[in-house]
């Protein structure tokens, strides 16, 4: 998770959350929530926090990354095997909607977006039963 992979890269350099907060001109409790994952540093945050780390920001990245590909991973056989067969249109023909639901998606952290592929999920799932059952 990025809060944990912040966490890391500052302990790794030897700096304390003030240092670095000072270095972005942040409040301590504001950099404290980038590594709680209560919240999450904007781009420009991440580019200046790769610098303050002598890091590419894309290692800041990196696990964020192998988590959203092993919930696409895990998503796939449940998802897109089951629904593609009731001749869904394909992923290059989404809606506007569906273009602002991706959108919207990607924006939110890998954990955010765990919950909400279930909560979908259940929302299909009950649309289905109540389908079957009428």
């Amino acid at each position: 998770m990025l809060s944990q992979t912040l966490k890391r890269l500052r302990e790794n350099s030897g700096y304390t959350q003030q240092q670095v907060a000072n270095a972005l001109n942040l409040e301590r409790s504001t950099y404290t929530y980038y590594e709680t994952g209560k919240t999450t540093p904007d781009i420009n945050t991440i580019i200046k926090l790769s610098k303050i780390f002598n890091v590419s920001y894309t290692e800041i990245f990196e696990n964020e990354e192998k988590d959203a590909q092993k919930s696409v991973r895990d998503l796939d056989d449940d998802l897109y095997y089951r629904y593609d067969s009731q001749n869904y249109n394909h992923i290059y023909e989404l809606s506007k909607g569906e273009k602002a639901l991706i959108s919207l998606y990607r924006v939110l952290p890998v954990d955010i977006q765990h919950d909400v592929v279930g909560i979908l999920k259940e929302k299909v799932d009950d649309l289905s039963k109540r389908r079957k059952n009428k």
